[in-house]
Protein backbone atom coordinates (compact mmCIF):
# COMPACT_ATOMS: atom_id res chain seq x y z
CA UNK A 1 0.00 0.00 0.00
CA UNK A 2 1.31 3.49 -0.55
CA UNK A 3 2.05 6.06 1.92
CA UNK A 4 -0.42 8.73 3.28
CA UNK A 5 0.28 11.17 1.19
CA UNK A 6 -0.83 9.32 -1.57
CA UNK A 7 -4.32 8.85 0.28
CA UNK A 8 -4.45 11.91 0.91
CA UNK A 9 -3.81 13.21 -2.65
CA UNK A 10 -6.48 10.75 -3.59
CA UNK A 11 -9.04 12.11 -1.19
CA UNK A 12 -8.79 15.87 -2.99
CA UNK A 13 -8.86 14.78 -6.43
CA UNK A 14 -11.73 12.26 -6.25
CA UNK A 15 -13.59 14.53 -4.33
CA UNK A 16 -13.11 17.23 -7.60
CA UNK A 17 -14.02 14.10 -9.85
CA UNK A 18 -17.61 13.63 -8.05
CA UNK A 19 -17.68 17.93 -7.76
CA UNK A 20 -18.23 17.52 -3.97
CA UNK A 21 -16.21 19.70 -1.29
CA UNK A 22 -13.45 17.08 0.16
CA UNK A 23 -14.05 14.58 2.89
CA UNK A 24 -11.17 14.54 4.76
CA UNK A 25 -11.81 11.18 5.81
CA UNK A 26 -9.86 11.56 8.89
CA UNK A 27 -10.63 8.55 10.86
CA UNK A 28 -11.04 5.89 7.95
CA UNK A 29 -10.74 2.88 10.17
CA UNK A 30 -14.48 4.48 11.26
CA UNK A 31 -15.41 4.45 7.36
CA UNK A 32 -14.58 0.56 6.95
CA UNK A 33 -16.20 -0.54 9.84
CA UNK A 34 -19.08 1.03 8.85
CA UNK A 35 -18.66 -1.10 5.61
CA UNK A 36 -18.50 -4.17 7.66
CA UNK A 37 -21.72 -3.10 9.62
CA UNK A 38 -24.88 -5.64 9.58
CA UNK A 39 -26.70 -2.76 7.86
CA UNK A 40 -24.19 -3.54 4.83
CA UNK A 41 -24.49 -1.56 1.83
CA UNK A 42 -24.15 -4.28 -0.25
CA UNK A 43 -27.93 -5.58 0.62
CA UNK A 44 -30.67 -6.20 -1.33
CA UNK A 45 -33.45 -4.23 0.65
CA UNK A 46 -30.81 -1.20 0.76
CA UNK A 47 -29.65 -1.12 -2.63
CA UNK A 48 -33.24 -1.51 -3.91
CA UNK A 49 -34.52 1.42 -1.55
CA UNK A 50 -31.44 3.86 -2.79
CA UNK A 51 -32.39 3.27 -6.22
CA UNK A 52 -35.92 4.13 -5.39
CA UNK A 53 -34.06 7.66 -4.70
CA UNK A 54 -34.55 7.01 -0.97
CA UNK A 55 -30.82 5.94 -0.50
CA UNK A 56 -30.28 3.92 2.75
CA UNK A 57 -33.65 4.68 3.87
CA UNK A 58 -36.91 3.02 2.91
CA UNK A 59 -40.08 5.46 2.48
CA UNK A 60 -40.83 4.45 6.25
CA UNK A 61 -38.83 6.28 8.31
CA UNK A 62 -40.00 6.02 11.97
CA UNK A 63 -42.25 7.33 14.20
CA UNK A 64 -42.25 10.25 17.45
CA UNK A 65 -44.79 9.89 19.39
CA UNK A 66 -48.10 7.86 18.02
CA UNK A 67 -47.26 9.15 14.17
CA UNK A 68 -45.55 7.25 11.76
CA UNK A 69 -43.05 9.52 9.44
CA UNK A 70 -43.16 8.72 5.89
CA UNK A 71 -40.62 10.11 3.64
CA UNK A 72 -43.05 11.63 1.31
CA UNK A 73 -44.22 13.79 4.14
CA UNK A 74 -40.63 16.02 4.74
CA UNK A 75 -40.57 18.84 4.10
CA UNK A 76 -38.19 20.58 1.22
CA UNK A 77 -35.26 21.12 4.00
CA UNK A 78 -35.73 17.91 4.99
CA UNK A 79 -35.34 16.09 2.31
CA UNK A 80 -32.58 17.95 1.48
CA UNK A 81 -30.73 17.01 5.05
CA UNK A 82 -30.96 13.47 4.35
CA UNK A 83 -30.37 13.41 0.96
CA UNK A 84 -26.87 15.19 1.74
CA UNK A 85 -26.06 12.59 4.38
CA UNK A 86 -26.92 9.50 2.30
CA UNK A 87 -25.19 11.45 -0.89
CA UNK A 88 -22.37 11.54 2.22
CA UNK A 89 -22.23 8.49 2.92
CA UNK A 90 -21.96 7.67 -0.33
CA UNK A 91 -19.28 9.43 -1.30
CA UNK A 92 -17.24 8.01 1.76
CA UNK A 93 -17.76 4.90 0.33
CA UNK A 94 -16.43 5.71 -2.60
CA UNK A 95 -13.51 7.80 -1.67
CA UNK A 96 -12.56 4.52 0.25
CA UNK A 97 -12.30 2.52 -3.03
CA UNK A 98 -10.58 4.73 -4.90
CA UNK A 99 -7.74 5.59 -2.22
CA UNK A 100 -7.37 1.84 -2.14
CA UNK A 101 -7.19 1.87 -6.24
CA UNK A 102 -4.87 4.22 -6.42
CA UNK A 103 -2.94 2.59 -3.89
CA UNK A 104 -2.60 -0.99 -6.27
CA UNK A 105 -2.24 1.27 -9.32
CA UNK A 106 1.23 2.94 -7.78
CA UNK A 107 2.23 0.07 -6.41
CA UNK A 108 1.93 -2.26 -9.57
CA UNK A 109 3.05 1.16 -11.69
CA UNK A 110 6.36 1.27 -9.19
CA UNK A 111 7.12 -2.39 -9.99
CA UNK A 112 7.03 -2.16 -13.41
CA UNK A 113 9.05 0.96 -13.68
CA UNK A 114 11.46 -0.21 -10.62
CA UNK A 115 11.49 2.69 -8.63
CA UNK A 116 12.18 3.24 -5.14
CA UNK A 117 9.07 3.94 -4.04
CA UNK A 118 5.07 5.42 -4.33
CA UNK A 119 6.48 8.54 -4.58
CA UNK A 120 8.97 7.99 -7.10
CA UNK A 121 6.17 6.17 -8.55
CA UNK A 122 3.47 9.38 -9.03
CA UNK A 123 6.25 11.53 -9.50
CA UNK A 124 6.93 9.82 -12.91
CA UNK A 125 3.57 9.13 -14.13
CA UNK A 126 2.63 12.92 -13.58
CA UNK A 127 5.98 14.44 -15.47
CA UNK A 128 4.64 11.99 -18.19
CA UNK A 129 1.47 13.55 -18.37
CA UNK A 130 1.45 16.78 -16.98
CA UNK A 131 3.67 19.65 -19.04
CA UNK A 132 2.88 23.26 -19.03
CA UNK A 133 3.83 25.41 -21.74
CA UNK A 134 5.47 28.51 -21.84
CA UNK A 135 2.25 29.91 -23.76
CA UNK A 136 -0.01 28.82 -21.51
CA UNK A 137 1.27 30.72 -18.97
CA UNK A 138 1.66 33.70 -20.74
CA UNK A 139 -2.04 33.70 -21.65
CA UNK A 140 -2.87 33.00 -18.29
CA UNK A 141 -1.32 36.16 -17.09
CA UNK A 142 -2.87 38.17 -19.35
CA UNK A 143 -6.13 36.83 -18.95
CA UNK A 144 -5.99 37.69 -15.41
CA UNK A 145 -3.92 40.76 -15.14
CA UNK A 146 -6.54 42.51 -13.35
CA UNK A 147 -7.47 40.03 -11.13
CA UNK A 148 -6.62 41.45 -7.33
CA UNK A 149 -5.13 38.65 -5.88
CA UNK A 150 -2.79 38.13 -8.65
CA UNK A 151 -1.60 41.62 -8.14
CA UNK A 152 -0.92 40.94 -4.86
CA UNK A 153 1.98 38.76 -5.75
CA UNK A 154 5.39 40.56 -6.46
CA UNK A 155 5.87 40.77 -10.32
CA UNK A 156 9.10 38.78 -10.30
CA UNK A 157 7.40 35.52 -8.54
CA UNK A 158 3.79 35.67 -10.50
CA UNK A 159 4.79 33.54 -13.55
CA UNK A 160 6.21 30.87 -11.12
CA UNK A 161 3.21 30.74 -9.37
CA UNK A 162 0.72 30.69 -12.06
CA UNK A 163 2.87 28.14 -13.37
CA UNK A 164 2.74 25.55 -10.04
CA UNK A 165 -1.15 26.67 -10.10
CA UNK A 166 -1.50 25.23 -13.97
CA UNK A 167 0.77 21.92 -13.20
CA UNK A 168 -1.43 21.53 -10.23
CA UNK A 169 -4.84 21.76 -12.26
CA UNK A 170 -3.11 19.93 -14.38
CA UNK A 171 -2.26 17.21 -12.36
CA UNK A 172 -5.52 17.11 -10.96
CA UNK A 173 -7.17 16.67 -14.12
CA UNK A 174 -4.58 13.59 -14.87
CA UNK A 175 -6.16 12.05 -11.69
CA UNK A 176 -9.79 12.77 -12.21
CA UNK A 177 -9.25 10.44 -15.91
CA UNK A 178 -7.54 7.37 -14.49
CA UNK A 179 -10.25 7.91 -11.29
CA UNK A 180 -13.11 8.05 -14.67
CA UNK A 181 -11.19 5.19 -16.33
CA UNK A 182 -11.38 2.82 -13.44
CA UNK A 183 -14.88 3.58 -12.67
CA UNK A 184 -15.79 3.31 -16.84
CA UNK A 185 -14.48 -0.14 -16.30
CA UNK A 186 -15.97 -1.51 -13.40
CA UNK A 187 -12.74 -1.78 -10.69
CA UNK A 188 -14.36 1.06 -8.91
CA UNK A 189 -17.49 0.43 -8.12
CA UNK A 190 -20.03 1.00 -5.16
CA UNK A 191 -21.96 -1.47 -3.63
CA UNK A 192 -25.14 0.86 -3.41
CA UNK A 193 -26.59 2.97 -5.98
CA UNK A 194 -26.02 6.34 -6.33
CA UNK A 195 -28.99 7.94 -3.85
CA UNK A 196 -30.91 10.24 -5.76
CA UNK A 197 -31.75 14.26 -5.18
CA UNK A 198 -35.04 14.72 -4.17
CA UNK A 199 -37.17 16.85 -6.40
CA UNK A 200 -38.46 19.55 -5.04
CA UNK A 201 -41.11 22.25 -6.04
CA UNK A 202 -38.94 25.24 -6.31
CA UNK A 203 -40.15 28.54 -7.40
CA UNK A 204 -38.55 30.81 -9.75
CA UNK A 205 -39.09 34.16 -8.32
CA UNK A 206 -39.28 37.11 -10.34
CA UNK A 207 -36.61 38.07 -11.87
CA UNK A 208 -35.73 37.13 -15.86
CA UNK A 209 -34.32 33.95 -16.93
CA UNK A 210 -31.48 33.77 -19.16
CA UNK A 211 -32.23 31.62 -22.20
CA UNK A 212 -35.46 30.81 -23.97
CA UNK A 213 -38.11 31.08 -22.23
CA UNK A 214 -39.90 27.51 -23.56
CA UNK A 215 -36.94 25.51 -22.32
CA UNK A 216 -38.13 22.52 -20.37
CA UNK A 217 -35.63 22.26 -18.14
CA UNK A 218 -34.81 24.86 -15.67
CA UNK A 219 -31.41 25.48 -13.59
CA UNK A 220 -32.72 28.03 -10.33
CA UNK A 221 -29.28 29.40 -8.57
CA UNK A 222 -29.31 30.61 -5.04
CA UNK A 223 -26.23 33.01 -5.25
CA UNK A 224 -24.55 35.91 -3.68
CA UNK A 225 -23.13 38.97 -5.25
CA UNK A 226 -20.06 38.65 -3.20
CA UNK A 227 -19.43 34.60 -3.55
CA UNK A 228 -16.41 33.97 -5.63
CA UNK A 229 -17.54 30.05 -6.12
CA UNK A 230 -20.65 31.73 -7.58
CA UNK A 231 -18.48 34.18 -9.84
CA UNK A 232 -16.27 31.56 -11.37
CA UNK A 233 -18.69 29.10 -12.28
CA UNK A 234 -20.56 31.62 -14.21
CA UNK A 235 -18.40 30.84 -17.34
CA UNK A 236 -19.12 27.19 -16.92
CA UNK A 237 -23.08 27.58 -16.82
CA UNK A 238 -23.25 29.63 -20.06
CA UNK A 239 -21.55 26.89 -21.36
CA UNK A 240 -23.57 24.27 -20.79
CA UNK A 241 -26.70 27.01 -21.74
CA UNK A 242 -24.62 27.18 -25.56
CA UNK A 243 -24.32 23.38 -25.21
CA UNK A 244 -28.48 22.76 -24.70
CA UNK A 245 -29.47 25.69 -26.69
CA UNK A 246 -33.23 26.23 -26.34
CA UNK A 247 -33.76 23.25 -23.77
CA UNK A 248 -32.41 24.84 -20.55
CA UNK A 249 -32.77 28.02 -18.92
CA UNK A 250 -30.95 29.78 -15.99
CA UNK A 251 -32.95 31.49 -13.03
CA UNK A 252 -31.14 33.61 -10.59
CA UNK A 253 -32.48 33.76 -6.83
CA UNK A 254 -30.84 36.11 -4.10
CA UNK A 255 -29.18 34.62 -1.26
CA UNK A 256 -27.28 37.45 0.58
CA UNK A 257 -24.94 35.89 3.04
CA UNK A 258 -25.43 38.77 4.66
CA UNK A 259 -22.85 38.14 8.09
CA UNK A 260 -20.13 38.09 5.76
CA UNK A 261 -20.73 39.74 2.42
CA UNK A 262 -22.41 43.16 3.75
CA UNK A 263 -22.15 44.20 -0.28
CA UNK A 264 -24.72 41.67 -1.34
CA UNK A 265 -27.83 42.54 -0.26
CA UNK A 266 -27.38 46.36 -2.28
CA UNK A 267 -26.27 44.23 -4.78
CA UNK A 268 -29.33 42.29 -5.54
CA UNK A 269 -30.99 45.22 -5.29
CA UNK A 270 -29.19 47.21 -7.71
CA UNK A 271 -29.29 44.36 -10.02
CA UNK A 272 -33.42 43.90 -9.68
CA UNK A 273 -33.98 47.46 -10.11
CA UNK A 274 -31.76 47.37 -13.52
CA UNK A 275 -33.98 44.16 -13.87
CA UNK A 276 -37.02 46.75 -13.81
CA UNK A 277 -35.82 48.71 -16.79
CA UNK A 278 -34.71 45.60 -18.85
CA UNK A 279 -30.82 45.43 -17.66
CA UNK A 280 -31.18 42.43 -15.27
CA UNK A 281 -28.25 40.22 -17.19
CA UNK A 282 -26.29 43.11 -17.75
CA UNK A 283 -26.46 43.87 -13.79
CA UNK A 284 -25.46 40.72 -12.79
CA UNK A 285 -22.63 40.58 -15.35
CA UNK A 286 -21.00 43.87 -13.99
CA UNK A 287 -21.74 43.04 -10.37
CA UNK A 288 -20.20 39.65 -10.86
CA UNK A 289 -16.87 40.95 -12.85
CA UNK A 290 -16.66 43.27 -9.54
CA UNK A 291 -17.21 40.57 -6.62
CA UNK A 292 -14.43 41.95 -4.40
CA UNK A 293 -14.88 45.42 -4.74
CA UNK A 294 -18.50 46.24 -4.59
CA UNK A 295 -20.05 49.81 -3.76
CA UNK A 296 -22.82 52.19 -3.67
CA UNK A 297 -20.39 54.10 -6.39
CA UNK A 298 -20.65 51.10 -8.87
CA UNK A 299 -24.21 50.71 -8.17
CA UNK A 300 -24.91 54.58 -9.17
CA UNK A 301 -22.51 54.10 -11.82
CA UNK A 302 -24.44 51.44 -13.34
CA UNK A 303 -27.71 53.72 -13.84
CA UNK A 304 -25.65 55.57 -15.87
CA UNK A 305 -23.71 52.85 -17.97
CA UNK A 306 -26.47 51.25 -18.79
CA UNK A 307 -28.91 54.16 -19.71
CA UNK A 308 -31.31 53.92 -16.96
CA UNK A 309 -34.00 56.21 -15.96
CA UNK A 310 -32.12 57.28 -13.01
CA UNK A 311 -34.46 58.62 -11.21
CA UNK A 312 -36.54 55.66 -11.36
CA UNK A 313 -33.59 53.41 -10.60
CA UNK A 314 -32.59 55.10 -7.67
CA UNK A 315 -36.13 55.28 -6.07
CA UNK A 316 -36.71 51.21 -6.73
CA UNK A 317 -33.19 50.65 -4.90
CA UNK A 318 -34.59 53.02 -1.72
CA UNK A 319 -37.94 51.16 -1.81
CA UNK A 320 -38.47 48.81 1.18
CA UNK A 321 -40.45 46.44 -1.55
CA UNK A 322 -37.43 45.60 -2.99
CA UNK A 323 -35.52 44.86 -0.62
CA UNK A 324 -38.71 42.22 0.69
CA UNK A 325 -38.10 40.82 -2.73
CA UNK A 326 -34.51 39.66 -1.90
CA UNK A 327 -35.38 38.51 1.19
CA UNK A 328 -38.28 36.59 -0.19
CA UNK A 329 -35.81 34.66 -2.49
CA UNK A 330 -33.63 33.93 0.66
CA UNK A 331 -36.40 32.74 2.74
CA UNK A 332 -37.50 30.21 -0.12
CA UNK A 333 -34.48 29.34 -0.22
CA UNK A 334 -34.17 28.36 3.52
CA UNK A 335 -37.20 26.22 2.66
CA UNK A 336 -35.68 24.57 0.16
CA UNK A 337 -32.74 23.08 2.50
CA UNK A 338 -29.73 26.11 0.98
CA UNK A 339 -27.51 26.89 3.37
CA UNK A 340 -24.52 28.24 1.25
CA UNK A 341 -23.97 30.18 -2.34
CA UNK A 342 -23.46 28.80 -4.79
CA UNK A 343 -27.07 25.95 -4.50
CA UNK A 344 -28.23 24.65 -7.90
CA UNK A 345 -31.59 23.09 -9.07
CA UNK A 346 -31.93 21.58 -12.15
CA UNK A 347 -35.94 21.06 -12.45
CA UNK A 348 -36.35 20.69 -8.83
CA UNK A 349 -33.19 18.33 -8.44
CA UNK A 350 -30.03 20.05 -6.19
CA UNK A 351 -26.91 19.79 -8.54
CA UNK A 352 -23.46 20.33 -7.55
CA UNK A 353 -21.40 23.31 -8.97
CA UNK A 354 -19.78 21.17 -10.97
CA UNK A 355 -20.35 20.87 -14.85
CA UNK A 356 -20.23 17.05 -15.46
CA UNK A 357 -22.55 16.58 -12.51
CA UNK A 358 -24.31 19.35 -13.58
CA UNK A 359 -24.83 17.65 -17.10
CA UNK A 360 -25.54 14.22 -15.63
CA UNK A 361 -28.78 15.56 -14.02
CA UNK A 362 -29.74 17.66 -17.35
CA UNK A 363 -29.26 14.57 -19.39
CA UNK A 364 -31.44 12.39 -17.30
CA UNK A 365 -34.28 15.15 -16.99
CA UNK A 366 -34.36 15.73 -20.94
CA UNK A 367 -34.55 11.53 -21.25
CA UNK A 368 -37.97 11.90 -19.36
CA UNK A 369 -39.09 13.99 -21.58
Amino acid sequence: MANGKLLLAGVFVVSAAVGVIPLFLHDKESVISRLNAPLGVGSTDTAQAAGRGAGALGSSLGQYGDKALDRGALSGEEKMKLFEAEQAYYNALEEVLVQRYLADFFEQYQKDNKLADAGAAQAKYFSEKVVVAEAEIEKFLLENKDNPGLQKVPEDQRKGQVKNYLEGRSRQGVMRELVDQARASGKVKVAMARPIEPKLDVALGTNPAFGSPDAKITIVEFADYQCPFCARFIPSLKEILKKYDGKVKWVYRDFPLREIHPEAAPAAIAARCAGQQGKFWEAHGKLFDNYATLSNDLYVAMGKEFGLDVAKYESCRNDPATAAAVMTDQMDGNKYGVQGTPTYFVNGRKAPGDAREMTRIIEEELAKL
